[in-house]
């Protein structure tokens, strides 16, 4: 089990949080916090749009984002600047949310960056993968800070995870 909170957890630090260490025109500086990547961060969509006095930067359609070897794929991704405009308070990928990094992967309709809070959230028939390890629930949540991850349940819709031993791949 705890071999599959250690997958989970670095599964789920890159998520999100690789994407708020980049710089984007100027206008989210200072987000160098992270350890991690520290590479530009190349996002393409269909459509782009800004609404400074919302703090908003929304892309649309198609949406790529990719730093360095991780990659996010969905159908909206939407960037909710702070009060004074120059950081990122949350990120939230909507539609067809695809996170990939080598061979781990996370699926969800809809992921979450919380950046005070240090959490990412996955919802929407999340399944976070490393080779052949696989958790699933109703919600997937990642503390940062805390390197700690909780998979819920919901109703009839249980936590299911399968962990293949070590033993067995070889």
């Amino acid at each position: 089990m705890k071999e599959l909170t250690c997958t989970i957890s670095i599964i789920i630090m890159w998520l999100l949080a690789n994407l708020a260490s980049a710089q984007m025109a100027g206008e989210l500086k200072g987000l160098g916090e992270f350890k991690g990547k520290k590479g530009p961060v190349h996002i393409t969509s269909q459509r782009l749009e800004a609404e400074y006095e919302k703090r908003l930067i929304t892309f649309i359609g198609d949406v790529v984002a990719r730093q360095e070897d991780f990659v996010l794929y969905a159908d909206r991704l939407i960037l909710f600047l702070n009060d004074k405009g120059e950081g990122i308070e949350k990120i939230v990928a909507q539609g067809k949310v695809r996170l990939v990094q080598g061979n781990r992967k996370a699926t969800s309709h809809e992921a979450t960056y919380y950046h005070e809070e240090g959490t990412v959230v996955l919802q929407g028939e999340p399944e976070v993968r490393e080779g052949d390890n696989w958790v699933r629930g109703k919600r997937i949540i990642y503390y940062i800070n805390e390197q700690k991850s909780v998979a819920e349940g919901e109703g009839a819709q249980r936590v299911t995870i399968t962990i293949i031993p070590r033993e067995a791949k070889k």
